[in-house]
């Protein structure tokens, strides 16, 4: 018997995690660090992966250690890197980069929980640093929000870059 999907979630949740979607992306825009913070679950799992590109005929098993990632982050180590951020001692980031944020294609789907609900998104950043170089960057992610005490927060997030080579000098920003 074929699983069949589970229904969609009440409209009301898939405003409110798409709100929360964009606040999320504004208060990075504002560099409001402990306001994004506070919208992450207590066990929360950051991670960006390493990606392979193979010929579509490659039929071959993936290597055995699994790609490798750029981060696998969890509340503590994203407390560190916003710490790292503020102590004016990130010289890439002083003064700040422009940076924005475009989320895009949300997609909330139910979960097996009542309280959390799994959202797929596109992210757009554009960033500008002060020598004047400009780089655009584009990630999809693949992310659980759970509702706890009225508020939605984000428990994981899988990121995968869209670039073969990383486009730029570093991987200050948050996705």
């Amino acid at each position: 018997m074929l699983d069949r999907p589970l229904a969609p979630p009440p409209v009301e949740v898939i405003v409110a995690v798409t709100q929360a979607l964009h606040r999320e992306a504004r208060l990075l825009d504002n560099e409001d660090f402990d306001g994004w913070l506070a919208m992450l679950g207590k066990d929360v799992s950051y991670r960006l992966e390493l990606k392979s590109r193979r010929f579509r005929a490659d039929r071959s098993p993936p290597l055995p250690l699994g790609p490798g990632v750029i981060f696998n982050e969890d509340l503590g180590r994203l407390k560190m890197r916003v710490d790292r951020l503020k102590s004016g001692f990130v010289w890439a980031e002083d003064p700040p980069n422009y940076i924005r944020r475009a989320v895009s294609n949300v997609e909330v789907l139910a979960t097996q929980a009542d309280n959390e609900v799994r959202v797929h998104s596109v992210l757009v950043m554009h960033r500008n640093r002060i020598d004047g170089t400009t780089r655009l960057l584009t990630v999809g992610r693949t992310d659980l929000w759970r509702s706890e005490s009225s508020a939605w927060l984000l428990a994981a997030r899988d990121i995968v870059l869209d670039h073969a080579v990383l486009p730029d000098s570093n991987l200050n920003a948050f996705f």
